[in-house]
């Protein structure tokens, strides 16, 4: 008889399979967002809009995993989960309602991004919420999970990278004059130095602190996912950046978005 858990991990599976399909594909596709926008995906509208619509869904289906499981008696309440819940909406809550709110200029997004971004933010929340509050041993998460190695490793990890993401985006988002201007400039100075997407590179170690603070599968599978979107998107935006700057980009030497590696 198939049970619930089964199911759960069978998903898992399934999804770390797909983020491998879609890491190769993205070797031949750059979705069209941000600088790298063309006409040539379907209807569009406001990145600001698109944000907003690709990001809250996430949020609002943990708080409901939560609320449903506290209900529900599946789990009691835990002041470790509960702890992991708020840091996976620190994130998700400045880049749902504060991210979109700050942008410069008129870009666009397809909608056909949007909804892939919805899909995928609904099937993380399946993935971390079920783990969290549901799936995960009842003796895991106990108040000694805090000064765990993995715990401690793993937060300092999450901030960190939280901390490189977020002034990452200021600085490219400083770079416009205004409101209006929709053009693209340079990103120079911090860690922009030696790594050309080190907003990229920063979201990358929130998730990597993420599974490590977690130590659970889900959050495994949530990495390969950012990994799979974030490497092949620095690449693009490598690239687009060559385009744009020729010479004056080349010479500054930079990695795409891990030091010393790639």
């Amino acid at each position: 008889m198939l049970t619930f858990e089964t199911f759960y991990y069978g998903f898992l599976y399934a999804m770390l399979g797909l983020a491998v399909v879609v890491f190769i594909a993205l070797q031949f596709i750059t979705v069209a967002y941000g600088m790298t926008f063309n006409n040539r995906w379907g209807i569009s509208i406001s990145s600001k809009w698109g944000w907003w619509l690709m990001e809250t869904p996430v949020f609002i289906a943990m708080l409901i995993i939560y609320g449903i499981s506290l209900h529900l008696g599946i789990k009691p309440f835990n002041v470790v989960t509960s702890f992991i819940l708020l840091l996976f909406l620190l994130h998700y809550g400045q880049r749902s309602f504060v991210f979109p709110l700050l942008m410069k200029g008129g870009s666009k997004m397809p909608l056909s991004v949007v909804f892939s971004g919805i899909f995928f933010n609904l099937c993380n929340a399946f993935m971390q919420g079920c783990w969290l509050f549901i799936i995960c041993p009842n003796d895991m998460y106990q108040l000694s999970w805090f000064w765990s190695p993995q715990f401690i490793a793993g937060t300092a990890i999450f901030f960190f990278g939280m901390t490189v993401n977020m002034h990452s985006d200021r600085i490219i988002r400083k770079l416009r004059k205004s409101k209006n201007d929709n053009n693209y400039y340079l990103p120079k100075g911090f860690l922009f130095d030696r790594i050309n997407s080190s907003n990229y590179f920063g979201e990358l170690l929130e998730w990597l602190g993420f599974a490590i603070l977690t130590w659970s599968f889900a959050g495994l599978v949530f990495f390969c996912w950012a990994f799979a979107n974030l490497v092949p998107r620095a690449k693009a935006v490598y690239h687009r950046y060559y385009q744009f700057f020729g010479d004056d980009f080349s010479k500054l030497n930079r990695w795409k978005i891990f030091p010393y590696i790639y």
